[in-house]
């Protein structure tokens, strides 16, 4: 899960070489985790007057949804 977090926050930027090293149930495993804090994050509700913490969250969402379509887009690319 803090792989997921640190690409949530920011802290890791991931690309197809991010993964070279991942087995497929490795993989699987990085998705379950990443649907996981995607579905917590999408959770917390913040006040709908505070701009920085609704940027914030959907920043932390695009990241997990960039890092799911990379690894899926590596997962095809690898699969043969």
């Amino acid at each position: 899960m803090s792989m997921a977090k640190d690409i949530a926050e920011g802290y890791i930027i991931v690309s197809e070489h991010t993964f070279k090293k991942f087995q497929g149930s490795e993989l699987q495993s990085f998705l379950a985790e990443v649907d996981k804090l995607a579905r917590e994050i999408r959770g917390v509700m913040p006040p709908a007057d505070d701009m920085d913490a609704v940027q914030r969250k959907n920043r932390k969402l695009q990241r997990l949804t960039q890092a799911q379509t990379i690894v899926n887009a590596f997962r095809l690319r690898h699969r043969r």
